[in-house]
């Protein structure tokens, strides 16, 4: 075993030997699964009268979305929809709870929903609209994102181009698992409690050594200060990784339980009207995944060299939970252009299905013109870098006082 391997070993067992990890992760995990086990308890209620429980509506909606995959949105679904939700007593509120509700409207309400997500601000008319009109409003509402954005002509072209290979008028498929995913409830809640993970867990990497007196012997070693940095960020980033693959799996493994498999090639349309690239709900996860366990790494890197450079578990643990609320909290308006993408670059933000990832705003590299997150992957990588050896830089040249 080499004197890394052998000091990489030595730092994940100190990590995993604190109680301290232990009791935060099965508090995130505990109150992830108490959550999360919302979704599959208690029962649905119309003016106080059982409807069903959260499962048999489960079961109803799949097997509907199953039968409905592949069709079209178009006029003839239009008038299905409005005929079924047309015939809809308004002085009969129970009307949910009898067997013509269940076999003539339930079957088009996941459509029904979809359908008044493209009107957006006209909701009023899905009794009553038109495909050419559907879409026409859809694409209004297109136009009026980017204008509130504020993109340039050159972007403006970008997504008209993109528009070009959305293919319309758009194909239901029943994709409540990948919804969920790239909700607040999927990747976004992983998110969250990782971050507070980190902050918790990993400040305690480098200032354990200075609390407990031992940092004179440790950085006296012959194994040199290099490598035993090295192996306390590996130590404390794997850590971190393998915590938020975890968590990502119970997420994956809770929506796929209750909502099923379904979904993946659906249209990113079908939940996001107003987003223009051609891409699917699946594939919107897989990039969202990625980035954040590209996030986990990084943040999990600068809050070891923070605590490091303040020689303070606490200070840097309050750090980077008011930089995760702060991110989050505190708006930036769209007329700070720069300041404004960038604070949606963030990981609490651009996690964030409908902000920062689907921000139409573009930034040109080198004659290409990415999205924020094809943009963000490689700026979390150079940010680890420089982060790993300002590190360094700190942790090298620390000098240990008389005391």
């Amino acid at each position: 075993m080499s004197q890394f391997s052998r000091l990489f070993y030595f730092e994940w067992k100190k990590i995993c030997k604190r109680k301290g990890t232990w009791i935060c992760l099965a508090i995130l995990t505990a109150f992830y699964l108490v959550t999360g086990i919302f979704y599959f308890v208690g029962s649905k209620y119309v003016d106080g009268e059982f409807l069903e429980t959260h499962i048999d509506g489960r079961d109803r909606d799949l097997a509907n979305g199953r039968r409905m995959k592949g069709t079209k949105i178009d006029q003839q679904l239009l008038m299905q929809i409005q005929e079924a939700f047309g015939s809809i007593p308004a002085d009969d509120p129970k009307y949910q709870l009898t067997d013509e509700y269940l076999s003539n409207v339930r079957p088009y309400e996941g459509v029904y929903q979809i359908v008044n997500n493209m009107l957006y601000n006209s909701s009023g008319r899905t009794l009553h609209v038109t495909e050419e009109e559907l879409y026409e409003i859809r694409d209004n509402n297109v136009k009026s994102t980017w204008d509130q954005y504020g993109l340039t002509e050159a972007e403006i072209e970008y997504w008209k181009n993109k528009e070009g290979h959305i293919e319309k008028p758009f194909t239901y498929e029943y994709a409540q698992a990948y919804d969920f995913l790239v909700s607040m409830s999927g990747v976004y809640r992983v998110c969250l409690l990782v971050t507070f993970f980190i902050a918790v867990c990993m400040s305690g990497v480098f200032t354990e050594e200075h609390g407990r007196k031992t940092d004179q012997l440790i950085l006296c070693s012959r194994l040199g200060r290099k490598q035993i940095y090295y192996a306390k960020i590996a130590a404390g980033s794997v850590f971190s990784l393998l915590v938020t693959v975890i968590l990502l799996l119970c997420s994956i493994f809770s929506a796929f339980l209750f909502y099923g498999t379904d979904g993946f090639s659906a249209a990113i349309q079908l939940i996001a009207p107003q987003y223009s690239y051609d891409m699917t709900m699946g594939e919107a996860f897989l990039i969202l995944a990625g980035i954040l366990l590209l996030s986990s790494v990084m943040a999990s890197i600068f809050t070891m060299i923070l605590s490091e450079l303040t020689k303070s578990s606490i200070a840097s643990m309050a750090v980077v939970i008011a930089v995760m609320f702060l991110a989050r909290l505190i708006p930036i308006p769209l007329m700070y252009r720069v300041i404004s993408q960038a604070w949606n670059f963030m990981p609490i933000n651009l996690l964030k299905f409908d902000a920062g990832f689907w921000d139409p705003r573009l930034v040109p590299v080198f004659g290409l013109k990415l999205t924020s997150w094809q943009f963000v992957p490689a700026v979390y990588i150079l940010l680890s870098i420089v982060f790993l050896y300002a590190g360094k830089k700190i942790y090298c040249g620390y000098q240990v006082q008389g005391r």
